[in-house]
């Protein structure tokens, strides 16, 4: 009994400086990009010696994939249903931009980007726990949606899906905002390609 209690506290510790260690990744990343992303400073800010890093992350790489696993790094945004499946699409669409809009969510976006296109195993788990995510999130919204009659039996769903994580990936790598007029007009743009047609 007294090997566990003694043993309990080691692990909550471990556990503590992992967190600590994702947590000050997020904002290096948020702050400086990829590219820059310094496991000196992130060992600092959470507390812990580099040679604990390398310990449980050989890479920085793995060290991304980690924080994404675990949903430190990105924010996900719900898509809500009122009944108005396009007001829900732009409503989704203008918290994205919203929210994307400040500069560590901007920063930490991009420099997932980043890291995904150096290498495979963080982009395995962008698409696994951010884009995929996003995905079946707005896909359901749609699908509800047809089923409301809102939008026509057949109507390309996951081609309007891609359309509309495109636009905000495209406007966030760019640093360009859109306006809102602009954003009304995406959605009516691709909302007039699947909505149901007239008798």
């Amino acid at each position: 009994m007294t090997t566990a209690r003694t043993a309990r506290p080691g692990r909550a510790r471990s556990e503590a400086a992992r967190l600590a260690i994702l947590d000050a990744t997020r904002d290096e990343l948020a702050e400086r990009g990829y590219d820059k992303l310094s496991l000196d400073r992130i060992a600092a800010a959470a507390g812990v010696g580099k040679a604990t890093i390398y310990r449980w992350y050989p890479a920085k790489a793995a060290l991304v994939a980690d924080g994404m696993l675990t949903g430190h790094l990105l924010p996900h945004l719900e898509v809500a249903d009122t009944g108005d499946v396009r007001r829900d699409v732009l409503d989704w669409l203008r918290a994205s931009f919203s929210t994307f809009a400040s500069p560590a969510a901007g920063g930490l976006i991009r420099a997932s980007i980043a890291a995904t296109a150096e290498d495979a195993a963080v982009a395995e788990h962008y698409e696994e726990r951010v884009t995929s995510v996003t995905r079946a999130a707005l896909l359901a919204r749609l699908e509800s949606g047809r089923r409301a009659r809102q939008i026509r039996d057949g109507a390309p769903l996951e081609a309007l899906v891609e359309s509309l994580i495109g636009t905000v990936l495209l406007h966030v790598v760019t640093r360009r905002d859109p306006g809102p007029a602009a954003l009304e007009a995406t959605v009516e743009l691709l909302f007039d390609g699947v909505a149901v047609r007239p008798a």
